[in-house]
């Protein structure tokens, strides 16, 4: 009996050591993910606030009261063209207001183009925007085979972006879902795709009636130099005062 009571102990040991462990990876589990911090998305040290929003949209030259709004519709063209700089706490804070599969989103500008972000992502909502990208049947169905089992799942990711005259330029160095760096077979692959991803953001730009002429990134802001539609106005209008 003692020797079962040992061995029952061990498996238990064992057990409760893995779901821990798995806590930790992937960021989704009750009580362990929670208790080791990976519930919550890696912190880049950005402040998230509606003031950062706010002084975002005035950055960008958004209309903030009734009169501002009334100013651009009676000349639209005062609103077109746009040559400002962002903080990184400015983008994230809007990036975190926008209707978009992310939460809690974090976007850390470095030197030459380098940009870290981290957030919680929603599962549907990330195969939805893959397959518009064009990404392929094999990454659709590797990339989801780590998560396809959560509604939302944190994520990690660093590399190079810029864009010039709507070309998309993008280089993803790490990617990790929870706290798991996907394998190098799967950020080959990722990064053989990374074409269409690049066309895809572009081709929306176009389409939409942007032309960024650059937007360029270094430590700490992003600074953009772009024309850009009048209905890009509609999603912040719930910022006016």
């Amino acid at each position: 009996m003692k020797k079962l009571l040992w061995f029952a102990g061990g498996l238990l040991v064992v057990a409760v050591a893995a779901y821990f462990v798995a806590g930790y990876f992937l960021g989704n589990l009750p009580v362990a993910s929670r208790l080791l911090g990976s519930n919550e998305p890696r912190d880049l040290g950005i402040e998230l606030s509606t003031d950062n929003a706010f002084n975002g949209l005035a950055a960008l030259g958004h209309p903030l009261t009734e009169e501002d709004l009334e100013a651009i519709l009676e000349n639209p063209d005062s609103f077109k063209t746009v040559k400002t700089t962002l903080t990184d706490e400015q983008a994230s804070s809007l990036i975190s207001t926008m209707d978009f599969p992310v939460k809690l989103a974090q976007v850390k500008f470095g030197p030459g183009g380098s940009v870290e972000t981290s957030g919680t992502i929603n599962i549907a909502q990330l195969r939805e925007l893959m397959a518009q990208a064009g990404a392929s049947s094999e990454v659709m169905e590797n990339v989801m085979g780590y998560v396809s089992s959560f509604d939302w799942a944190n994520y990690y990711v660093s590399g190079n972006f810029n864009i010039t005259s709507n070309q998309v330029s993008l280089d993803i160095d790490r990617l990790e879902i929870g706290r798991i760096a996907v394998p190098e077979s799967l950020q080959e692959q990722l990064n053989n795709n990374i074409g269409s991803v690049e066309r895809y953001i572009s081709g929306a730009l176009t389409s939409q009636g942007y032309d960024i002429r650059q937007l360029s990134i270094s430590d700490g802001r992003v600074d953009m130099d772009m024309d850009r539609p009048l209905g890009s106005l509609e999603p912040w209008l719930k910022f006016m005062q």
